[in-house]
């Protein structure tokens, strides 16, 4: 079915693409207990700010592990 008629296809917005976001997002893992973490999820400027209170706890996977010895 061809719908025609331009107030019915404004209304299902058949002729605009749908909304963007434009703003790119940084996340951290944040955990608070062994069973579970969360993702904090910031601004990129936010993220810029705060990156160096951010401190990795060692390589994260056996392959790393290999790799670097």
């Amino acid at each position: 079915m061809k719908i025609t008629d331009p107030t019915v296809r404004k209304i299902l917005g058949l002729d605009e693409p749908p909304a963007r976001n434009t703003v790119p997002y940084k996340g951290v893992m944040t955990f608070d207990h062994k069973t579970g973490g969360s993702i904090q999820v910031m601004s990129a400027e936010s993220y810029e700010r705060n990156k160096k209170y951010y401190i990795p706890n060692g390589p994260r996977s056996c392959v790393k592990n290999f790799m670097k010895g």
